[in-house]
C-alpha cells in the first residue's frame, strides 16, 4: 500500500528525537510498498482510509521515533474494510472518523489500524474531507476545557472568565467554540485582530484582543488556555488569576511550567493550577464532539486538500505557520 513515513537517520547519525533533533520535513518519504496492516487484537478495526489531515507538529512527537520506520499521520476518516471477531460496535462497511493514538498514527496511508475506542460513525451530512479535519484539533479542545481544566460542560450557575491564545487556529476555534456552547465567557487573543477579528467573533467570541493588549488584562480570568506557544505562553500568567488554571499542550510548551519557574516568569502566581497535557484518543470526548455535529453546530474547517504525494509540502506550509488560513490541510485517497 502507498503511504507516509519518517526515513530512518544514516548509519552511525544522531538518532531522530524531540525536542533535540526532531526528523527534518525531508525525512517524509512516500512510498507504495508499505505492507498492508493487519487486524490482530480485540478492539482493533482496519479501515480504507479517506481522509487524513497534517499538524503543524508531526515531526515533533517522540511517539514517532521508534526504531523502525514510522508511519505518521493521527486523524482518520475511512470505511471500515475488517474487524476483529470480537468487535461488537462495528461492522464492515461503516463510515468512521477520528483520531489514532499518538504511539500508533500510521493514517498518512490508504489502509489503517484504529480502535473501537479511537473511532465514531461519520454522519452523512459530513464529507470525508470535513469528518478529518475535526478529530485532533477538537479532541484536544474537548479535553483541555473539559478533563484538565475542569469547566462544566454546562455552566447553569457558575460560568468561567476564559481567554483563549491562538483563538483563529486549528485547535483555538474549537476551544471557543466548545467554552462558549458550554455557557462561559470568552475572550479570544489573537496576533490580528484586522485579520482574525471577524472569524472569531463569527464563531461566537464575545471579545477579541491582540496580544499586544493582553498586558492590560492583569489577573482578569479564571481559565487561560494556550494553543499558541510562546512567547505569547510566557503572557498568560500575567492575566491569569492567582487562583486560576493555566493549561497548555503544544509540542513546544512541553515543560514550560518549570522552565517559568527558573526564570521567574510564573513569580507571584504560585497558587495557579499549571497543567500540560497530550490528548489521547476518547469515546467520551468523541461523543460529546458528535453531539455538536449532530446539531450542525461545529463541524471541520478544510483550508484546502493535497494528495498524499503532496504531503511533505504541505507539512512545510502548516509548520512555517505562513500563509496559513482558518482551517486544516486535509489529505486524500
Amino acid at each position: 500500500m502507498r503511504a507516509a513515513r519518517v526515513r530512518a537517520t544514516s548509519p552511525g547519525g544522531t538518532p531522530y528525537a524531540f525536542p533535540n533533533n526532531p526528523a527534518p520535513s525531508s525525512a517524509i518519504e512516500v512510498h507504495s510498498d508499505i505492507p498492508q496492516p493487519q487486524v490482530s487484537k480485540p478492539g482493533e478495526l482496519l479501515i480504507q482510509v479517506k481522509a487524513s489531515t497534517v499538524y503543524r507538529d508531526n515531526l515533533e512527537w517522540n511517539e514517532l521515533y521508534p526504531p523502525h520506520h514510522a508511519l505518521l499521520g493521527n486523524d482518520f476518516a475511512g470505511v471500515v474494510v475488517t474487524v476483529h471477531d470480537s468487535e461488537q460496535d462495528f461492522r464492515i462497511g461503516d463510515h468512521v472518523y477520528g483520531m489514532a493514538h499518538a504511539n500508533r498514527g500510521g493514517t498518512w496511508a490508504e489502509y489503517a489500524i484504529v480502535t473501537s475506542e479511537e473511532a465514531i460513525r461519520k454522519p452523512d451530512h459530513l464529507s470525508w474531507e470535513e469528518a478529518a479535519a475535526l478529530p485532533g484539533s477538537a479532541l484536544t479542545a474537548d479535553q483541555a476545557l473539559f478533563m484538565h481544566a475542569g469547566l462544566e460542560t454546562t455552566a447553569r450557575h457558575d460560568p468561567k472568565r476564559v481567554l483563549i491564545t491562538g483563538a483563529s487556529g486549528g485547535i483555538g476555534m474549537y476551544l471557543v467554540q466548545f467554552a462558549i456552547a458550554a455557557g462561559h465567557e470568552v475572550v479570544a487573543a489573537t496576533s490580528s485582530t484586522m485579520r482574525n477579528g471577524s472569524f472569531l467573533r463569527s464563531i461566537g467570541a464575545q471579545e477579541v484582543v491582540e496580544y499586544g493588549d493582553l498586558a492590560a488584562l492583569s489577573d482578569r480570568f479564571d481559565l487561560v488556555v494556550d494553543s499558541a506557544g510562546e512567547p505569547v505562553l510566557g503572557e498568560c500568567w500575567r492575566v491569569v488569576k492567582a487562583d486560576g488554571t493555566l493549561v497548555a499542550f503544544d509540542a513546544c510548551s512541553w515543560g514550560y511550567i518549570q522552565e517559568h519557574q527558573s526564570k521567574g516568569i510564573s513569580k507571584g502566581k504560585e497558587g495557579v493550577r499549571a497543567l500540560y497535557f497530550i490528548a489521547e484518543p476518547s469515546r467520551i470526548s468523541m461523543e460529546r464532539i458528535a453531539a455538536h455535529v449532530a446539531k450542525r453546530t461545529v463541524k471541520g474547517q478544510v483550508l484546502k486538500t493535497v494528495r498524499l504525494d503532496e504531503v511533505r509540502e504541505a507539512y512545510e506550509t502548516v509548520h512555517s505557520g505562513r500563509g496559513i488560513g482558518h482551517g486544516k490541510i486535509v489529505v486524500v485517497f
